[in-house]
């Protein structure tokens, strides 16, 4: 029997939905991280003490971090939609067999079979 090459337009579906939610859900907490630090710290008064600055920089630097990874995983979940519409999603880019569907639904942006990606860290 010969090794399937491709996922069917089904099997895609369920991984571009699986895809959107992932999107949904990061910005949702990217928002949600930004609509709640986006207040300065202050105390009951209304005023900004000078110590709690450095915290607050501090914090600011952290949401910036993070504000960052996150839009790198959309983006490569973006490119993972990209891959669907193109028909080489799931498709390992180092050996061409398909990737696990099991590794997708955990990494839906994986470029890499299994096997692929312990041989690259190995090497790394």
């Amino acid at each position: 029997m010969a090794e399937k090459m491709k996922y069917t337009k089904p099997e895609l579906e369920v991984f571009k939905k699986i895809i959107l939610e992932q999107i949904e859900e990061t910005k949702e907490i990217i928002d949600h991280n930004i609509s709640n630090n986006s207040e300065s710290i202050t105390d009951q008064t209304g005023e900004t003490h000078t110590e709690e600055l450095g915290t607050e920089h501090q914090a600011r630097e952290l949401d910036f971090y993070m504000a960052q990874r996150e839009g790198k995983f959309i983006s490569n979940l973006e490119g993972a939609l990209k891959r669907i519409e193109a028909g080489t999603y799931g498709v390992c880019r180092s050996c061409g067999k398909l990737i696990d569907k099991k590794r997708l639904k955990i990494v839906p942006h994986a470029t890499l079979c299994f096997d692929c990606k312990n041989n690259k860290e190995r090497k790394d």
